[in-house]
């Protein structure tokens, strides 16, 4: 390709380009720019024959702490590559751009500012954000789905089949005593089938957590973990409201049980201290949350041994209130699953 072509390219490509390009000089003055900067870019009060002056443009860039006015102005150097600015349109809206500068003739001082609109592309990041998240979710409901299935056929189903089934016989027994014998059987069946589907009702969504909130829920399923499991949950509760917003509740329910039933599973534990704490950390009140056992531990960075979907369960449901949720673990050193939640 020879250098005319090239040129002609480079040509099209500026003028054609949905990037609005602009060469500058390094008074800030616009040398040039294309059709897109020309007709996004506010132009109002300018002589076309004069240099325009990038400035009159420019409401300030954005950095680490908030904006900046002039400081450290993207002219006083040679590239800053990726950068949020804020430039006047020609509705006279101020708009963040994602900014690029970088100083392309040295001899003549000229550099090259090109301007993306910053809420296209975090349109795109929150869309394949969103994406991930769907099937992430989709695939722990689908997990969830499959769990509470097993349960109802293994438990339940086979359960109530066995009833069905000793039942039948009954009209076949002529002796009483043993009728009675076998009606106590089914009568200890249906009791015990009456227990397991109230434990799979209560936990998908105990109803004192409705009904009483977060202290009474939490200490019933304490009890619960007690007798399913064989652990002792030593439990502090420093909390003065008795009841707060019910997603708040919710979420610091949801992140307490999975963080013990976790342990439960590969903790291999016989302990399991959890603490709940209300407090004003300056920027209002919040609860703070410890979940905490000595058992086997594991490396954060390593791939869990489960799904993943707990940890990742807990941290989505933290910020879907505002709150933050961590988990601090090494190989036999145990496990500690630490947050707060504005209140």
């Amino acid at each position: 390709m020879n250098n005319t072509s090239l040129v002609n390219l480079l040509e099209a490509m500026f003028h054609q380009s949905k990037e609005m390009i602009l060469f500058v000089n390094n008074d800030g003055e616009i040398v040039y720019m294309n059709a897109h900067a020309a007709a996004t870019l506010d132009d109002t009060n300018y002589d076309k024959s004069q240099f325009q002056h990038i400035c009159t443009h420019c409401q300030g860039m954005y950095a680490a702490g908030g904006r900046v006015e002039c400081n450290n102005c993207y002219l006083h150097v040679d590239e800053k590559v990726t950068f949020q600015v804020y430039m006047r349109t020609r509705e006279g809206d101020v708009v963040p751009f994602i900014a690029n500068f970088q100083r392309i003739d040295p001899e003549n001082d000229i550099s090259v500012f090109t301007l993306n609109p910053l809420s296209e592309q975090l349109r795109t990041q929150e869309i394949e954000h969103q994406k991930r998240l769907t099937q992430r979710i989709i695939h722990a409901q689908e997990g969830e789905r499959k769990r509470i299935s097993r349960d109802l056929h293994d438990g339940v189903t086979q359960e109530l089949l066995n009833v069905l089934l000793e039942m039948r016989l009954f009209k076949y027994i002529d002796d009483r005593d043993e009728l009675n014998e076998k009606m106590m059987k089914s009568e200890d069946s249906l009791s015990r089938l009456l227990d397991y589907v109230r434990n799979i009702s209560v936990e998908l969504r105990p109803a004192s957590l409705d009904d009483l909130g977060i202290e009474a829920a939490l200490k019933t399923h304490f009890k619960w973990i007690e007798k399913q499991y064989g652990i002792t949950v030593d439990c502090t509760l420093d909390i003065q409201r008795k009841r707060f917003n019910p997603e708040v509740e919710t979420v610091l329910y949801r992140i307490i049980q999975e963080a013990i039933f976790n342990a439960a599973k590969y903790a291999e534990v016989d302990t399991v201290n959890v603490r709940l704490e209300e407090m004003d950390d300056g920027t209002g009140p919040h609860v703070h949350f410890e979940i905490e056992d000595s058992g086997l531990g594991f490396r954060t960075g390593d791939t869990p041994i489960g799904t993943g979907l707990g940890l990742f369960g807990m941290s989505e449901r933290a910020s879907s209130v505002g709150g933050t949720v961590s988990v601090d673990s090494m190989p036999g050193k145990g496990t500690r699953v630490f947050g707060s939640i504005p209140v």
